[in-house]
């Protein structure tokens, strides 16, 4: 993974209907990423959130699923590589090839653990706990 966009075997929702995307573990240091992140890309994701726009909703992650509203829309994803459990609002926000998913501290150390079991290491400063 040189460009530090790792592919992540996932299923997506957009009102309960499954959609083609592809989602990535975007690590921090690649390809201008400031923060690791996950990445949603695909036609029908595409728009939900004009570039630079973004939302924070609720989001419910528990285990290899995570669900979330944006506008009117509910998207849902389960990705069998990653496991959270998290209740909280997150930051959403539009690309130009879909959205993508912020995370507070303890969930990207998570996300970058995976990361490096995986072969890719965060590049630049660590985080302050």
């Amino acid at each position: 993974m040189p460009d530090g966009k790792i592919p992540l075997q996932a299923e997506v929702y957009l009102d309960g209907e499954k959609v083609e995307a592809k989602v990535f573990l975007h690590v921090k240091g690649y390809k201008r990423a400031r923060v690791t992140h996950i990445d949603v890309e695909g036609d029908k994701i595409r728009g939900l959130l004009r570039p630079r726009h973004s939302v924070y909703p609720l989001v419910e992650w528990k285990g290899n699923e995570v669900i979330f509203p944006i506008n009117e829309h509910k998207i849902r994803i389960i990705i069998p590589e990653i496991t959270l459990n998290f209740n909280g609002n997150l930051y959403v926000g539009g690309k130009g090839k879909g959205i993508f998913l912020g995370f507070h501290r303890n969930e990207i150390r998570q996300l970058e653990e995976i990361a490096k079991q995986k072969g890719v290491e965060p590049i630049g400063r660590e985080s302050k706990a």
